[in-house]
């Protein structure tokens, strides 16, 4: 297929033309990469954010207007997708960087050992007791790692909604752990 970007954007708009969806694919994935690979420094790294860049360009088809040029469009939706993931990258390793400084016991006491599987145990049960919506939340939020926004994207609900049911949840796991401070 040699038609123009904007013919093919039309086709998979309009007739959800996967052939035409390849074609852009294959006209900007190297180009994609080698800008995500040059901020990234990691293959794997840039080929998961131009995955996204093309998922959400399949996905968001219909609805979708582009005012230039659709090669400045996936440009700059890679530029966000690689600035997330860097944020998200910054935001573990800050995490890690918090428990790295913890001093680590030589032989944790059989106490010590009981308490931790205990508090795993309430954490565990508190979570199971959550409001499925809630639970919800939380898991992504904590397990997955995802923003406020991209929870609340994920499960179509507001971003204050995530926040509430957010606080709400770790308000239970606070107040579940309070007698082991």
């Amino acid at each position: 297929m040699h038609l123009p970007d904007t013919a093919l954007l039309e086709r998979m708009q309009l007739l959800d033309d996967k052939t035409a969806f390849d074609e852009l694919y294959h006209r900007y994935w190297e180009k994609l990469y080698i800008a995500a690979y040059a901020r990234l420094q990691n293959e794997a790294d840039a080929k998961d954010c131009l995955q996204e860049v093309f998922v959400a360009l399949w996905h968001k088809r219909k609805e979708i207007v582009i005012r230039q040029q659709l090669d400045a469009y996936l440009f700059i939706s890679l530029k966000y997708r690689v600035l997330n993931h860097l944020r998200h990258r910054q935001h573990y390793q800050k995490h890690l960087d918090i428990f790295a400084d913890f001093p680590t016991p030589v032989l944790p006491s059989a106490d010590d050992h009981l308490s931790f599987t205990e508090i795993q145990d309430i954490i565990t049960n508190t979570i199971a007791d959550m409001p499925d919506k809630m639970k919800e939340v939380y898991l992504l939020s904590r397990r997955d790692g995802l923003s406020v926004q991209e929870t609340a994207t994920k499960l179509g609900i507001s971003g204050q909604t995530v926040k509430n049911q957010l606080t709400s949840a770790l308000k239970r796991l606070k107040d579940r752990l309070q007698r082991y401070k």
